[in-house]
C-alpha cells in the first residue's frame, strides 16, 4: 500500500506580512496642511512674518520701478504700484518659502518666543 500523505493546506499563514522598506518614503504633508500646522505652531507670528514680507516685496519692487524710470502724472503712478503689486504676485511661492523659513527662526527670538508661550492656547485648536 502506498503511502498516503495528508492534504496540507494551512487557513493562516504563518509567515508575517512583508515589513515596509526602508526605501519607501512617507508621504509628504499638502502645502495646505503644512500652513495650517504652522498656524497652529506658531499662531498669529506667521501672518506677521507673511505681511511683513509683502510689504517690503511690494515697497522694494516699487522703489525699483520708480528709479528706472520718472512717471508724469499721477495716472503713471498708479501703474507704477499695479506694476509693484503684479511683480510682487509673480514671486509669491519664493514669499511663501521665507515664511516657512523665517517664522521658526524669528520665533526663537526670547521676547517673541515667551509671547507665543504664552498665548499658544488661544489660537491652538
Amino acid at each position: 500500500m502506498p503511502p498516503v500523505e495528508p492534504d496540507v493546506n494551512p487557513s493562516v499563514s504563518d509567515t508575517p506580512p512583508p515589513a515596509p522598506t526602508s526605501t519607501a518614503k512617507a508621504e509628504k504633508p499638502s502645502l495646505m496642511a503644512r500652513f495650517k500646522n504652522l498656524l497652529l505652531e506658531y499662531g498669529p507670528l506667521a501672518f506677521v512674518v507673511h505681511y511683513a514680507i509683502f510689504g517690503l516685496v511690494l515697497g522694494g519692487f516699487y522703489v525699483a520701478i520708480k528709479l528706472g524710470f520718472r512717471p508724469e502724472s499721477t495716472g503713471a503712478q498708479a501703474g507704477t504700484w499695479a506694476a509693484a503689486y503684479a511683480l510682487t504676485q509673480v514671486v509669491k511661492p519664493l514669499r511663501l518659502a521665507a515664511v516657512f523659513l523665517l517664522t521658526p527662526l524669528v520665533a526663537r527670538i526670547p521676547p517673541i518666543h515667551r509671547f507665543i508661550e504664552r498665548n499658544k492656547h488661544k489660537w491652538s485648536m
